[in-house]
C-alpha cells in the first residue's frame, strides 16, 4: 500500500482531524479539572484510543477509495450500462446524475471514435485503390516515351518526362503519407546495396538531371545497410528532387552522394549535397514540418510535405538524420544508420 494514497487521505481529512483535535483538547481539560487524581491514566487512554481510531478509519478510507478507482477506471475504459451501475452503487446514488451524464458522454465519443476509425480505413483502402489505378496510365506514358522518343523533339521530351516524374512523385507521397497514418506500418527490412538503389533514383530522375544540367558526384562505396528498399527509394528520390528544385540556372549545378562508416558513433553514412540555394538558418529548423515550404519556395509548385515524409519515414525506420545549410552556397544532408540494422 502506497505512502501516498495514506498522506492524501490525512490532507483530504485535514479539517475533520483538526475537529477531533479540537474535542480531544477540550476533554482533556475537563478530565485536568474533575479528575486531577487520574489524569494521565485518563488522557493515556484517550489518546491510544484516539490514534487507534485514526489509524483503522484512514485504513478503511484508503481500501474504499482502492475499490472505488478500480470500478471507476473499468468504466472509463468500457462506459457499458453494467460498469455505470456499478459506479452508480460504489460512489452513492448521490451522484447518479453526474455518473450517468458522463457515461452518456463517453458512449457518444466512442462511437464517433469508431466511425473516424472506420472513415479514416476506408479512405485509406481508397487512396490505396487509386494510386495502383493511376499507376497504369504513367506505365503507359513511360512506354511512350521510352518508344517514341525520337519522334518528339528534345524540348517536348523533357517536358513531358518533368511532367511524368511529377505525378509520380505526388502519387507516392500520398502513398506514403496514407501508410504513415495507419496505427500499425509494416516495414520489409533487408539487406540492400545502396549504390544500386542509388542507381535506380538517378535512372528514373535522368530526364530532369538533365533538363536542369544538374552533374551527379558519386563518392559511393557499397555501404551494407539494412532497411525497407521502397522507403529508402522514396527518401533518396524526395533528397533529390529538392536538390533539383533548389537548383541554379546560372552555375554549374551539382549533387555530391558519399557513403562511408563514422567511426565516432559506429553507423554508416549517407551524405548529399548540393550547390543549391540553400535554407535560410532562420528556417533550417522547420524544413521537417508538415505544409512548411519557405520563403524561397514557389508555393504553387510544392506541398511542403515531402521532407516531412522523409523525417516520419526516417523516424520510423530509426535513421537520424543531420542537415546543414548554407544559403546561396547549397544543402548538405546525411543520414546514419542504426547499428543494429548493420548486417
Amino acid at each position: 500500500m502506497k505512502l501516498s494514497r495514506w498522506l492524501n487521505v490525512i490532507k483530504e481529512s485535514r479539517l475533520w482531524l483538526t475537529a477531533l483535535c479540537a474535542c480531544n483538547a477540550f476533554f482533556i481539560f475537563l478530565a485536568w479539572v474533575a479528575y486531577p487524581e487520574t489524569f494521565n491514566l485518563l488522557v493515556g487512554f484517550m489518546m491510544v484510543f484516539t490514534l487507534i481510531s485514526i489509524l483503522l478509519t484512514i485504513l478503511l478510507v484508503v481500501k474504499k477509495n482502492e475499490k472505488h478507482d478500480k470500478i471507476f477506471y473499468d468504466f472509463i475504459r468500457d462506459p457499458s450500462t453494467e460498469l455505470e451501475c456499478a459506479l452508480i452503487s460504489s460512489y452513492g446514488s448521490l451522484h447518479k446524475e453526474k455518473v450517468s451524464c458522463l457515461a452518456n458522454k463517453l458512449r457518444e465519443l466512442n462511437d464517433q471514435l469508431d466511425e473516424i476509425e472506420l472513415q479514416s480505413m476506408n479512405d485509406k483502402e481508397f487512396i490505396e485503390s487509386w494510386v495502383h489505378e493511376i499507376k497504369a496510365p504513367i506505365a503507359l506514358i513511360n512506354l511512350v516515351l521510352e518508344n517514341r522518343k525520337e519522334e518528339m523533339s528534345q524540348l517536348v521530351y523533357q517536358k513531358i518526362e518533368h511532367a511524368r516524374i511529377n505525378i509520380y512523385d505526388h502519387v507516392e507521397q500520398i502513398l506514403f503519407y496514407a501508410r504513415l497514418q495507419a496505427s500499425h506500418v509494416d516495414y520489409r527490412l533487408e539487406r540492400i546495396s545502396f549504390s544500386l538503389c542509388c542507381e535506380e533514383v538517378m535512372l528514373d530522375l535522368k530526364g530532369m538531371l538533365e533538363e536542369k544540367s544538374v552533374k551527379v558526384i558519386s563518392e559511393m562505396e557499397d555501404v551494407p545497410v539494412v532497411s525497407d528498399k521502397k522507403a529508402l527509394y522514396f527518401i533518396l528520390t524526395q533528397v533529390f528532387l529538392n536538390s533539383l528544385k533548389y537548383s541554379k540556372e546560372k552555375i554549374q549545378s551539382f549533387i555530391m552522394i558519399k557513403t562511408g562508416f563514422n567511426k565516432g558513433n559506429n553507423q554508416y553514412f549517407i551524405s548529399i549535397t548540393d550547390n543549391g540555394t540553400g535554407v535560410l538558418d532562420s528556417e533550417l529548423p522547420f524544413i521537417f514540418d508538415k505544409g512548411f515550404t519557405g520563403e524561397n519556395t514557389d508555393k504553387k509548385q510544392s506541398s511542403g510535405i515531402g521532407l516531412y515524409l522523409v523525417k516520419k519515414l526516417c523516424d520510423e525506420l530509426q535513421i537520424e538524420i543531420n542537415v546543414e545549410s548554407e544559403y546561396g552556397k547549397g544543402f548538405e544532408i546525411t543520414f546514419y544508420f542504426p547499428e543494429i540494422y548493420i548486417s
